[in-house]
C-alpha cells in the first residue's frame, strides 16, 4: 500500500494539499463556449478542411479544436495538453477518452501546408459572416496594420526588423473597426516593410465583401504605411472608401503653409489651451492615377511651442473635423491586437517551419473571432467589452466535479463561484442565439 504524500501549509501546520482530488476540472466554463461553437457549427466546418488529411488516433480537426479551447482556457505551450489529457472537462468537449499530446499536436501542425492556411483564412472569414448579419450590415470599417511577433530562436523567415529593434515576424492583420473581428490575418517574414503584399492581401477580401455585403459602405482605414497608389486604386476598383494618413513632404508642406500661418496669427501667442484649426485641398502624388481629398489637422497642446501638422487621404465628403475624429478611432485596433497577441498567445512562435507557425496562428485566430462573437451576442451587455483574461477569471475558470451516473455525466460547478448568473445568463441566450446563415 502506497502512502499519499501530503504538503503542509506554513500558516497553518494543521492543513496540508496534495494534487489528488480526482476527477476534477478548474475549466468548466468551456462548457458555454463548446455551447457557444456548436452553435456557429464550426466543428463540421473544421472536418470540411482536413477531410483529406490522414486520420490516426486523433483526427487533424479534433487536435485543431483542441488548440482552440486549450488557447481560450490560457494553455499557452503545447505541452500544457500533456497534463490535462485526461482532464473531464476537455475530453467530454471534444468526445474523445483522451486529448492528443504534445507531439501528436506537433506533427499536426508542422504537416499543414498553404492550402490548410487558406481554407483556415477562409473559415475566419466564414466566422465573421455568421457574426455580421448579411442583410443589416450596414457599414464595415477595415483597420489595416502590421504588428511585431517577437522570435527567440532559428525560426524560418524570423528576421530583425529595425522599426521594432527586434528579430521576429512582421504579420498583416484585418480588423473590423466597429466591432473588433478579425477578418484576415498574414504571417510574413520579419524585415518586409509594412505594407509589402498589401494588395494581394486585400483583394480577396474587398470582392469577398462587395459581393456578401453590397449594400454596406465599406472603409479602408490606415496609416500611412499604407498610403500607396496601388492600394488607392484597389480601393477605387471595389468602390471602397478611403482613410488613411499621409506622411508629410515638400508639397503638403506648401499646400498646407496657409492654414499654419492662420493658425499661428490666430493663437500664436496663447500658449495655455489645446488650439486645433483645419483645411483641406486636393492633391495628387506623382504616382497616384487620380487626386484625392487631403484633410489637413494643425494642433497644439497646451505648453506646446510649435504646433504639429497631419494629412489624412479620404474619398469622404464630411467635415474635416469629422474625418479626424473617424480617423482617430483607427486606435482601437491596437487594443484588438493587444488582446490577440496577449490573450490568444498569437504571436507565440515555438515552431521553426514557417508554415507552421502561420497555421498556428490562424487556430489562434479563430478561437479569437469565437469569443469576440461570443461577446456581443450571448454576454451580459456589461462584459461586452471584457478581454479574455477577464472572462477566464470570472467565467472560465470555474472548479467542477465530473459526476457520471448510469448514461449521463454531471458536472458540478463550484458553489461558491460569484458568477453564477452571469454563467446561466449565458446559457440560456447561447439557446435563443441564431448564427446568420
Amino acid at each position: 500500500m502506497s502512502s499519499l504524500q501530503q504538503y503542509s501549509l506554513n500558516f497553518n501546520k494543521s492543513l496540508s494539499y496534495n494534487f489528488q482530488g480526482g476527477n476534477l476540472s478548474s475549466d468548466s466554463g468551456l462548457l458555454i463556449i463548446r455551447s457557444f461553437v456548436e452553435k456557429l457549427e464550426i466543428k463540421p466546418l473544421l472536418e470540411d478542411i482536413f477531410k483529406d488529411y490522414s486520420y490516426k488516433k486523433h483526427s487533424f480537426s479534433s487536435i485543431a479544436e483542441q488548440l482552440i479551447y486549450t488557447t481560450i482556457a490560457g494553455y499557452r505551450h503545447d505541452d500544457d495538453s500533456d497534463s490535462l489529457r485526461n482532464d473531464p472537462v476537455f475530453t467530454n468537449l471534444l468526445g474523445k477518452n483522451s486529448l492528443a499530446s504534445q507531439p501528436t499536436i506537433s506533427r499536426f501542425i508542422n504537416s499543414l501546408d498553404e492550402k490548410a492556411i487558406a481554407s483556415l483564412n477562409k473559415l475566419l472569414q466564414n466566422i465573421f459572416e455568421k457574426g455580421n448579419d448579411l442583410n443589416t450590415t450596414s457599414n464595415i470599417v477595415l483597420d489595416i496594420d502590421s504588428t511585431n511577433f517577437e522570435t527567440h530562436g532559428k525560426q524560418e523567415g524570423s528576421s530583425y526588423n529595425y522599426h521594432y529593434g527586434e528579430k521576429g515576424y512582421h504579420p498583416l492583420m484585418l480588423f473590423n473597426g466597429l466591432n473588433g473581428d478579425l477578418i484576415k490575418t498574414e504571417l510574413r517574414e520579419g524585415s518586409v516593410y509594412t505594407s509589402k503584399n498589401a494588395k494581394d492581401f486585400l483583394e480577396p477580401v474587398f470582392k469577398w465583401l462587395t459581393e456578401k455585403y453590397p449594400s454596406a459602405t465599406i472603409v479602408l482605414r490606415g496609416d500611412s504605411g499604407f498610403a500607396s497608389s496601388e492600394i488607392y486604386d484597389l480601393c477605387h476598383k471595389y468602390n471602397v472608401e478611403i482613410l488613411i494618413k499621409l506622411k508629410s513632404n515638400a508639397i503638403l508642406k506648401k499646400l498646407s503653409d496657409y492654414v499654419v500661418s492662420e493658425f499661428m496669427n490666430e493663437f500664436g501667442l496663447d500658449y495655455s489651451k489645446h488650439h486645433v484649426m483645419y483645411d483641406e485641398f486636393d492633391y495628387k502624388a506623382d504616382s497616384w492615377s487620380n487626386p484625392l481629398r487631403v484633410i489637413c489637422k494643425v494642433e497644439r497642446d497646451s505648453g506646446q511651442l510649435l504646433p504639429r501638422v497631419n494629412f489624412i487621404a479620404t474619398t469622404f465628403n464630411s467635415e474635416p473635423k469629422n474625418i479626424v475624429r473617424a480617423y482617430n478611432k483607427r486606435g482601437n485596433m491596437e487594443n484588438f491586437i493587444k488582446e490577440a497577441k496577449l490573450d490568444f498567445f498569437m504571436d507565440t512562435s515555438s515552431h521553426s517551419s514557417f508554415t507552421a507557425n502561420a497555421a498556428k496562428m490562424l487556430i489562434k485566430a479563430l478561437a479569437y473571432n469565437i469569443i469576440n462573437i461570443m461577446k456581443r451576442a450571448v454576454f451580459p451587455v456589461d462584459m461586452h467589452k471584457s478581454r479574455l483574461s477577464s472572462i477566464r477569471t470570472s467565467i472560465i475558470k470555474i472548479a467542477c466535479r465530473c459526476v457520471k451516473t448510469g448514461r449521463k455525466i454531471h458536472f458540478k460547478l463550484c458553489s461558491s463561484s460569484p458568477y453564477q448568473n452571469q454563467f446561466n445568463t449565458i446559457i440560456k441566450n447561447i439557446e435563443c442565439f441564431r448564427p446568420n446563415n
